[in-house]
């Protein structure tokens, strides 16, 4: 069983690059004419278009990684100059190829039912038949060709493949600018999270603990004046609310629990308070990096807020799986339509994720459900 990915990918490789040394024809034709318009900005498109079926074969067929780099005329014009070369090459071993197969079948066919393939008559006058002696001396040494014209056909598929990186990967310089791009708009929603988180804080704390605060006070007053122990009754039961309050809003900001037992019991509380019945799977065999632990309680509590508020649910789920990465998924079977649009609680998660070096997902049709993945390296 170990073995079928690996012959699945070696006859991908070996697929792929028959087809390419079949296509020898057309890039012969369109790389002279790729390179009398290589000052063009842009390749005429029959360039194009067969520079792009190329681009789709090589990454799936050949295991290139395409990053998408933009196609310039020059681009074009030396991938398929390295293309003749060696597209000409595949066609050669697949001729070697079509001739060995048809080698054996006719050696076999002379063997088994004495079937003559002759052209000349000096081939006609030589001893009838294929001995079986000659045929125990043909296999061996044709099975040894047959793997080495196999092998000469995925060394021809490894080429492609470092053609295709050689020209149509994007440059050091478009690299480095796409990361810049990145870690701008990286450092945008970052900051916008961290906006919005402090929002959040101060309402908690001006709608909630403030507002409790002063009524305390304000017993606390009446008390002194009326010399009633029923209002300092009440104003010791609003002390004691005062104080939940302050703990919960001071557990939403980070819980202590996080670094003292770790992210499993905070995300089974989490899961236990939130609005919408809420379900964990918990699959880590060890303890997560600190900072891993962090991210992900903010992901998975921001989630189930946003269930809560938004999405009409009456259940979610919350999984939790690492390996050589973390994999987190929040679902709910609400109404769906979730979208990471710019401003949103969403988009500063994925802001969020991002400055911890992984991905964030959003899968959420019209109707339901909606699962949003994350993705974290562990180191």
């Amino acid at each position: 069983m170990s073995r079928s990915p690996a012959l699945r990918r070696t006859l991908r490789v070996l697929g792929g690059a028959a087809l390419g040394a079949l296509t020898w024809p057309a890039d012969v034709a369109l790389a002279l004419v790729a390179v009398g318009t290589a000052r063009r900005p842009a390749p005429v498109r029959p360039v194009a278009a067969l520079v792009g079926a190329h681009r789709r074969r090589t990454s799936r067929l050949l295991a290139w990684a395409d990053d998408g780099a933009p196609l310039t005329s020059s681009r074009a014009a030396g991938y398929l100059a390295e293309r003749v070369a060696g597209g000409l090459l595949g066609l050669i071993v697949l001729a070697l190829l079509a001739y060995g197969l048809f080698a054996a079948v006719a050696g076999l066919a002379s063997w088994l039912f004495d079937v003559r393939f002759t052209v000349e008559a000096p081939v006609r006058s030589a001893p009838p038949g294929v001995t079986t002696a000659s045929m125990l001396t043909l296999v061996p040494l044709g099975a040894v060709l047959l793997y080495l014209d196999l092998m000469g056909l995925y060394g021809v598929g490894v080429l492609d493949r470092a053609a295709a990186a050689r020209w149509l990967a994007p440059s050091r310089n478009e690299r480095l600018a796409a990361q810049v791009e990145s870690l701008t708009v990286s450092r945008a929603e970052l900051l916008a999270a961290l906006d919005a988180e402090r929002g959040r804080i101060e309402r908690d704390l001006h709608d909630g603990v403030q507002q409790r605060a002063v009524a305390v006070g304000l017993l606390v007053d009446r008390a002194r004046r009326a010399g009633g122990g029923a209002l300092l009754e009440q104003a010791a039961r609003e002390v004691a609310l005062l104080v939940d309050d302050l703990r919960a809003v001071a557990w939403r900001v980070r819980p202590t629990t996080l670094d003292t037992h770790g992210l499993e019991p905070v995300l089974r509380q989490l899961t236990e308070r939130a609005a919408v019945p809420t379900t964990l799977a918990w699959h880590c065999a060890e303890r997560l990096p600190g900072g891993v632990e962090t991210t992900v309680y903010y992901v998975v509590a921001e989630a189930l807020t946003n269930v809560a508020k938004h999405a009409g649910a009456r259940s979610a789920w919350v999984e939790v799986r690492a390996s050589d990465v973390v994999h987190v998924t929040v679902g709910d079977d609400g109404v769906g339509g979730a979208q990471t649009r710019p401003g949103h609680g969403l988009a500063g998660l994925a802001g969020r994720v991002a400055a911890a070096g992984g991905t964030l997902s959003v899968d959420s049709p019209a109707g339901g459900p909606t699962r949003i993945g994350v993705t974290l390296p562990c180191a």
